[in-house]
């Protein structure tokens, strides 16, 4: 089968494997749409993840083979993928904290991802996807599902305000999402022209190419906003955001960068700021996401630019979308 091999910073190709095996548990999946995540982009652009191998993990396919235990399903189906494999036996998972489960692996990290023709997965992993769906959309509940995580770990509340910097795909879901929650008042910020048009088609309070203090007061309210997310990865935007958000009240971090940064601590231990990361999402959040697409509570077609076919992964996929045009 045809894959697209990561070998670090700047460097996937094209490379022929055998086709998957399955084990008793697993299931062969003939991959039909594998989207690229803002984490695959941070790896390719700085070598952040150190290992050789087969990134992806927003996947949607039909299954092709099933291992010998596998009875609940059949060849045909349509299925997306959950990407953890979570141990369930330590300390966080036993809290139900799956995504910051101890183990080191995960569908596309640490173990062979979706950017290939197959993939083989353990049965838990995969997810019926509702007729109501397209093909095409089954790659996004992940990406919602970090913008749930998000929400229930701040407690958001209907009537508060929202400022979200970086318009990349979590960045215009959180934008849905903050929409259907409620939000009383909501301003994007994003300098890519392309995205903030997109973001625009969400009707967001106010659009802002950079950050513009008394513009977003004039919006959110003089005091400051009740939350902020940063999903650009900027680290400029850090600071930024403690600027913005109000007197105890959230910053939530979900952008990436490889380099230490940084913050200035006076500014939010004075104003009791608190500093939210946010890795993945549950089972819980992405079966939700899932509910959310299936019922058109949540549309992923502007938010999705173009299919690509791997053998342009690179040109077409990850050095296009790592441009600042």
């Amino acid at each position: 089968m045809k894959t697209a091999l990561y070998e670090g910073k700047r460097k996937i190709k094209i490379v022929e494997k055998p086709d998957p095996i399955p084990e008793k548990n697993e299931v062969v999946i003939k991959v039909k749409h594998t989207g690229i995540c803002g984490s695959d982009l941070e790896f390719y652009k700085t070598g952040l993840w150190p290992e050789k191998g087969i990134l992806g993990h927003e996947i949607m396919g039909i299954i092709k083979e099933l291992g010998s235990e596998v009875k609940k399903w059949k060849s045909g189906d349509r299925v997306t993928i959950d990407p953890a494999l979570p141990c369930g036996r330590c300390y966080y998972c036993k809290k139900g904290g799956t995504n910051l489960c101890s183990g080191t692996e995960a569908i596309g990290l640490g173990r062979d991802g979706g950017f290939a023709e197959y993939i083989k997965v353990p049965e838990r992993c995969i997810i019926k996807l509702p007729d109501a769906i397209p093909d095409k959309h089954g790659t996004v509940f992940d990406q919602i599902g970090t913008g749930l995580m998000a929400l229930k770990k701040i407690n958001f509340k209907i009537g508060d305000t929202a400022v979200v910097l970086g318009m990349g795909t979590i960045g215009l879901f959180l934008l849905q999402l903050l929409k259907i929650s409620g939000a009383s008042r909501i301003v994007v910020i994003e300098k890519n022209i392309n995205r903030l048009e997109v973001a625009k088609r969400f009707n967001p309070d106010l659009a802002l190419t950079k950050v513009n203090h008394p513009k977003i007061k004039r919006i959110v309210g003089r005091i400051g906003a009740t939350h902020v997310f940063e999903c650009s990865g900027s680290p400029q935007l850090v600071n930024a955001a403690l600027d913005i958000a109000c007197k105890d009240g959230n910053v939530i971090q979900i952008g990436l960068w490889d380099k230490p940064i940084e913050i200035s601590i006076t500014k939010y231990v004075m104003n009791q700021i608190r500093i939210q990361g946010i890795i993945g999402c549950s089972r819980e959040d992405f079966e939700f996401a899932i509910e959310l697409v299936a019922k058109k509570m949540i549309d992923p077609e502007p938010i999705i630019t173009k299919i690509i076919p791997l053998d342009r992964i690179v040109e077409e996929g990850f050095e296009c979308a790592i441009s600042p045009n």
